[in-house]
């Protein structure tokens, strides 16, 4: 509900975008989307605008007021297969990315099995996705050299707030980035801070001991990546769900302990 009301505070649903183009990308899952033609159906056409929009927020409500009760499997896999399209659709007429949207399209997931046993498999299978998507973003570093190229974090502050710069000379945030440029070393030390953030979640892979650590450790990744790279992941906080319940044994275990 939240990362919904940051996309209609934006401005950025369908309905007040009022898009006229969309940018194609080498992605496979969007160019099938493409094929079906909705994206051109999109443009200048609001009653659909809307409806897509509306969906996009009532899928999640209707998915809550189906569990435990029948065809809660069924909308669950149209939840995630109608944000999956969406966000697609989304990311190809705004400047957001489709990784923002991660947990609109897994988390669903979760309650396609409405056994206890397959809702914790589920959980701990998305738990482990998200492990990998983090201790992977590490690895890359590493695989590219970029945590061994102490200027790495100053180009990419440059980068990635290149129009701010241009448009806020003075600004306080614009000295406080101008500040990190100038001064590599500082930079580059966030830069492996949080290179060593992400490879951190290896241990999850092993036991779930320290998950609160690394929810701890996330939810500063996320704090920090927002103040100083106007990032939003937000909206990845829910799965921090999946690190608070692992923590619970298998029901079956349960039972037999019983």
């Amino acid at each position: 509900m939240i990362s919904y009301g940051w996309l209609f505070f934006n401005q950025l649903l369908f309905h007040q975008l009022q898009p006229v183009f969309f940018l194609n990308r080498l992605d496979l899952s969007l160019n099938i989307v493409f094929l079906a033609g909705i994206q051109k159906a999109l443009i200048n056409n609001y009653p659909l605008q809307l409806v897509l929009d509306l969906l996009f927020l009532l899928m999640p409500f209707m998915l809550l007021a189906t569990v435990n009760k029948k065809g809660q499997s069924y909308i669950a896999v149209l939840t995630c297969i109608f944000n999956f399209v969406y966000t697609l659709l989304l990311s190809s007429f705004t400047p957001l990315s489709i990784s923002g949207f991660a947990g609109w399209i897994l988390l669903p997931w979760i309650f396609v099995f409405r056994s206890h046993t397959g809702f914790y498999y589920s959980l701990n299978s998305i738990r482990y996705l998200f492990l990998l998507f983090f201790f992977s973003a590490g690895l890359w570093k590493i695989r590219t050299g970029a945590v061994f190229n102490t200027e790495q974090m100053s180009a990419v502050l440059l980068l990635q707030h290149a129009a701010y710069l241009v448009d806020a000379p003075s600004d306080w945030f614009t000295n406080c980035v101008n500040y990190l440029v100038i001064h590599k070393q500082l930079s580059f030390l966030l830069y492996l801070l949080v290179t060593i953030a992400e490879l951190v979640f290896v241990i999850g892979f092993f036991t779930k001991k320290y998950d609160k650590a690394l929810i701890v450790i996330f939810l500063l990744f996320v704090l920090f990546d927002f103040i100083l790279m106007r990032i939003n992941y937000f909206p990845w906080v829910a799965f921090l769900g999946c690190f608070w319940f692992a923590k619970y044994s298998e029901p079956a275990v349960e039972e037999k302990q019983v």
